[in-house]
């Protein structure tokens, strides 16, 4: 079965050729103009994916929509973006496979319904960006800089690593969140860029292999937050 990565148009061509190499179909997204220009195209704020399903804004461009059904059963869903927050978060929900991160109460209320179905522990958090800032790196474990995501996921039986803050690009801001910079295919945990410069990078790397995972650069530059590498 073909497997694809989500990401953002603008994604430098390094990862995207690293992706491809890595037996990665690229599925490219739009930006749209319901979003803030740096946050425009980025995957994870624009849909939410679990298993084969995918949850989409009702104003997604229809020519990626049609690219991604070839790949996953979709649902186009009623809450509309605004770019001012919290108008821009329904569809950033940090899902594990056993958990879910989101402030619920401004999660679309489709998803909602489906997390519930399937039978997902649901973890309310303060922190809206919930995807952005969580680096899933299995059913049950997280790396974070929020330290409210880091306390409810702890309290609901999770592992978290918490890191600094910071030491991710995201062009128009101060910085952008390891979520967003990251994401997990197979036995691989991926990174846009190096981490080698980040103050917690030991830490990052062994609490990632001490789950029995590899972690993956996709570029020499300095990691970068491309609205998550979303994985189907």
């Amino acid at each position: 079965m073909e497997h694809a990565a989500i990401i953002d148009i603008r994604t430098p061509d390094e990862i995207c050729i690293n992706l491809e190499k890595a037996g990665l179909h690229i599925l490219r997204i739009p930006p749209t103009d319901r979003l803030q220009g740096p946050l425009s195209a980025h995957p994870d704020m624009q849909l939410f994916i679990h298993d084969n399903n995918a949850f989409v804004q009702p104003h997604i461009d229809k020519s990626f929509l049609h690219q991604l059904e070839k790949f996953c059963n979709t649902t186009l869903c009623k809450t509309e973006l605004h770019p001012e927050y919290p108008g821009d978060i329904a569809y950033n929900v940090a899902c594990t496979g056993r958990f879910a991160i989101h402030s619920l109460e401004r999660t679309d209320p489709a998803i909602l319904h489906y997390l519930r179905d399937i039978g997902t522990c649901l973890i309310d958090t303060r922190q809206g960006y919930s995807k952005c800032s969580t680096l899933i790196v299995d059913e049950t474990s997280i790396i974070t800089a929020d330290r409210s995501i880091d306390k409810s996921a702890r309290e609901a039986g999770m592992s978290s690593l918490l890191i600094g803050a910071g030491h991710v690009d995201l062009p128009g801001y101060k910085y952008g969140f390891i979520g967003g910079a990251t994401g997990r295919f197979m036995d691989m945990v991926l990174f846009t860029g190096s981490i080698e410069g980040h103050p917690d990078r030991d830490r990052i790397h062994a609490f990632i292999e001490s789950r029995g995972l590899k972690v993956k650069i996709l570029s020499q530059q300095k990691v970068l937050d491309i609205g998550s590498i979303i994985i189907i």
